[in-house]
């Protein structure tokens, strides 16, 4: 067998283990996306701690974490998303701030440091 023939079969070979179906792709994003949820989970009770009442209608910024598989729209597409649910807005302008409000950066530090550990 030539060299040649020889790698092509190897690459052929790689490339058939370096394909994943999309529900495998979705157990890897998602236990990252598992990971970043975690963090941010701990970083909001760090920051915005649940000290006064409630939470309203819908509970406490840091309950309201979640993550899940599927893109943005819930399309299948081997992606896997984290973040606030219905409360998205109060993180929004506690991360980046108001006129009244200095922002925290507390959803975007998480963000890249959970992307520096993977």
């Amino acid at each position: 067998m030539e060299m040649d023939e020889a790698l092509g079969q190897w690459l052929k070979q790689v490339s058939k283990a370096a394909e994943l179906s999309i529900s495998d792709q979705e157990k890897i994003t998602k236990a990252g996306a598992d990971v970043y949820a975690k963090k941010l989970a701990e970083v909001t009770k760090e920051k915005h701690p649940n000290t006064k009442g409630t939470g309203g209608k819908y509970g406490h910024l840091s309950e309201d974490i979640s993550s899940a598989t599927g893109d943005i729209d819930k399309e299948h597409s081997g992606n896997s998303v984290a973040g606030f649910g219905d409360k998205a807005f109060v993180a929004r302008f506690l991360n980046d701030g108001t006129k009244k409000i200095h922002g925290d950066h507390f959803v975007d530090n998480p963000r890249l440091q959970s992307k520096c550990n993977t």
